[in-house]
């Protein structure tokens, strides 16, 4: 009698999974309809309904479900490294900051320009042009 049940069941979950499958057929049909017609000439009946058998199966879903876990740990990752560079190119400026270039006072002085401008024009009476 269990044997008996049991093969019911079976029966029964295979009208269900016919049934899912014309579902999932009819339904990339309709996709494919709205496709242009170079491209549902090459989508063939045999192909869609492979598709729909490989969407009734859990594997595709599974897979792109740990696609998707690994993308997210690869832009965790990434993103973390971003930051920590940010932060020592902010800690190298902030120490190249500290000491003036070389040039940085003596350039407009070496040019005959203000000390406060880099163009002659814009100096003012009050301010001084360095001397050589």
């Amino acid at each position: 009698m269990e044997r008996y049940a049991g093969a019911l069941e079976e029966v029964a979950d295979g009208a269900r999974q016919q049934e899912r499958h014309y579902q999932l057929l009819s339904a990339l049909q309709s996709l494919v309809k709205e496709l242009p017609s170079s491209f549902q000439q090459r989508l063939s009946y045999t192909t869609l309904s492979d598709l729909a058998l490989a969407l009734l199966d859990g594997t595709v879903f599974e897979i792109v479900q740990g696609l998707l876990e690994i993308q997210h740990l690869t832009e965790k990752s990434l993103y973390n490294q971003r930051l920590r560079l940010q932060n020592e190119h902010r800690g190298a400026r902030g120490q190249r900051d500290e000491v003036p270039p070389p040039w940085g006072r003596r350039f407009p002085a070496a040019l005959g320009i203000c000390a406060d401008r880099f163009l002659p024009w814009e100096c003012s009476e009050k301010t001084e042009t360095v001397p050589f």
